[in-house]
Parts: C-alpha cells; sequence; structure tokens
C-alpha cells in the first residue's frame, strides 16, 4: 500500500470510493442523507475543488484508490475534510495511516488539527477519541431529521516533531 499525493487522474476512481464509502459510513443517517452526500461531495467539480484548494492524499494499492484523505490549510487552524477508506479495507489500519499522512502535513507551526463528523457515526467517533481527537463543539443538522456535526480537535504539541509530509510511504 502506498499514500501518494492525490493526482486529476484519479477522480473517477474517488468519485466510486466515495459513492461506496458513503452508503456505509452514513446507513444510520438515513436515505434522504446518503442521496445527498455523493451530489454534494463526490463530483467531479468538487473533486477538482478539493485538489485545488487542499491537500489530497489516497492510498494507491497496484492502481487502485482504496482510501483517500485532504487537508485544508487555509484557516488559522488545519482542518481535514475528508478521510473515508473502503469498506473492505476498515481496520487493516489504512485509515491510521491516512491520518497520520494528514497530521505530517500540516504545517509545522500549528498547533492543533480539526475535523469533523457525522453525529451518530459511532465508528468514527471512537476512532478519533481513540486517536487523541476531542470534542469541541456541535452544530445541527442541515437539514430538519438530518444528523448534526461533530467538531474534534487535536492537539499537536503532544506529538513528536513533524518534518515536511512525505509523498509517499508504505501503509
Amino acid at each position: 500500500m502506498l499514500i501518494r499525493q492525490a493526482r486529476r487522474a484519479d477522480i473517477p476512481a474517488l468519485r466510486l470510493l466515495g459513492e461506496a464509502t458513503w452508503q456505509v459510513a452514513y446507513e444510520f443517517a438515513g436515505p434522504d442523507y446518503i442521496a445527498h452526500g455523493p451530489d454534494q461531495w463526490w463530483t467531479e467539480q468538487a473533486l477538482l475543488d478539493c485538489l485545488r484548494d487542499t491537500t489530497v492524499f489516497v492510498a494507491d494499492q497496484d492502481g487502485q484508490v482504496l482510501g483517500v484523505g485532504n487537508l485544508d490549510v487555509r484557516g488559522t487552524v488545519p482542518v481535514i475534510w475528508k478521510r473515508y477508506v473502503h469498506p473492505s479495507t476498515q481496520g487493516t489500519g489504512l485509515g491510521s495511516a491516512l491520518l497520520a499522512q494528514l497530521i505530517a502535513a500540516a504545517p509545522l507551526d500549528a498547533t492543533s488539527v480539526r475535523l469533523e463528523y457525522v453525529a451518530g457515526n459511532e465508528p468514527a467517533a471512537a476512532f478519533y477519541r481513540a486517536k487523541g481527537f476531542l470534542e469541541i463543539g456541535t452544530e445541527p443538522g442541515e437539514r430538519a431529521g438530518w444528523p448534526g456535526t461533530v467538531w474534534v480537535e487535536r492537539d499537536l504539541a503532544r506529538d513528536e516533531p513533524r518534518g515536511r509530509a512525505r509523498s509517499a510511504s508504505p501503509a
């Protein structure tokens, strides 16, 4: 498994990954929420914008994209907006490797990193707690009947010193 920076040529594979992961990750949120996500976050244009505006890594195994994560450093605190792995690879350490790569890509002067997950996604909540993220706030659902958002943050001061993120690393 290789974690590398995403390229424009990865967009078709990312769209497929998004559809596969979204269905499984948000099954608890209901069909309306599930139907909305791919049309909002996994279209070709949304992925092009993501590649343009953020640092995007993919987990690549023999040319197959099995995971994606992105880091946005445009604000005062770096934000991880995506971290998805194909359902067939969950529990293999791939998500942890992607998260580590995203954190390593944070600017050296960053003191923390944030991300959000959908309220009710208990596997995500447990994963991020285990990785040192603490809840800092919540937001209501975007639409009536949709789950809210949970914001978490990890203090980077406790981490070992970070160097420049490597463009590729084994997982």
